[in-house]
């Protein structure tokens, strides 16, 4: 997939999870105030919040492919590490939010009386945000986006969310106004893992962290292949956004010309951004290769 390919298919994704999210936010906010339903609310709440991070996942990719320039020589893909963190505090903030909320209603002990449109608003919503959070995660692994799959983590978070309030909203039906709050508190504590480990990879992206090993490996393997290269002696890389930059060093017979060497160089570069569809650049240092 090329890089046009794959920025398209990154917007494509994102904009189909805001117009979901939008329809979802107003159908929970008339359910949960129709439905008289707390969790129902705090649910709609939630999915507010999430339209503001999708689009913000949206500017992220807008703005993270514009091509390099005289201040940004790697590119602008660290907006997406970016995007990725500020989801990722969204989704730990709202968690938080609904666990206070719950509490507060545990403990003083208001409980409300939903109606079943909350109760058909909550499955709904659990159907749409699984089945949007399937597409989007399964998209952003394969552009290993990190914005992307920071975004699906926030529609799942919302599965988790939905089920409370499913949980709740019957409970009370039922007769144990109380389900509602103890849903919504057990829930929130898993949103808010979620966010701290949307945080975290953000972070480790933005702290130049090493892609993963087997990706390493694959580099370290196709670049020993390459004829005339004696050891692959040293690999760095790091993400930005959606690609890899990668640093390595090879060594090669030292009785050979300069620009053979440099023949080697440039089938290293170019054999691994083949090979490797994220890979955006690669930096060949070559040594000489002392028996």
């Amino acid at each position: 997939m090329n890089k046009e390919s794959r920025e398209r298919l990154a917007e494509n994704t994102t904009a189909i999870g805001v117009v979901v999210n939008v329809v979802l936010t107003l159908f929970k906010f008339i359910a949960g105030f129709m439905g008289n339903s707390q969790a129902m609310i705090a649910d709609a709440t939630n999915s507010a919040s999430d339209v503001f991070a999708t689009v913000i996942v949206y500017i992220s990719l807008k703005f993270a492919k514009q091509p390099v320039d005289e201040k940004h020589p790697y590119g602008h893909g660290r907006a997406e590490s970016i995007a990725a963190a500020i989801v990722g505090f969204l989704l730990a903030g709202g968690g938080a939010a609904i666990l206070f909320i719950a509490m507060r209603s545990i403990i003083v002990g208001e409980y409300s009386s939903p109606k079943i449109i909350a109760l058909i608003a909550a499955a709904v919503s659990i159907v749409s945000k699984e089945t949007l959070f399937r597409f989007t995660i399964k998209v952003g692994k394969k552009l290993e986006s990190p914005a992307i799959i920071a975004n699906a983590r926030d529609h799942r978070a919302d599965v988790y969310s939905s089920t409370a309030s499913l949980t709740g909203v019957g409970g009370a039906i039922l007769g144990f106004p109380v389900f509602d709050s103890i849903a919504g508190a057990g829930v929130s504590l898993f949103i808010i893992k979620t966010g701290y480990d949307v945080i975290h990879d953000a972070f480790g992206e933005l702290m130049d962290a090493m892609p993963s090993k087997e990706v390493v490996e694959e580099i370290a393997s196709i670049a020993e292949d390459i004829k005339g290269v004696e050891h692959v002696h040293e690999i760095k890389a790091r993400k930005m956004g959606q690609y890899i930059l990668v640093d390595l060093k090879v060594e090669i017979d030292p009785e050979i010309t300069v620009a053979d060497g440099h023949m080697i160089a440039s089938e290293i570069r170019r054999t691994v951004m083949d090979k490797v569809s994220n890979v955006s650049d690669v930096m060949v240092h070559v040594n000489p290769h002392l028996s």
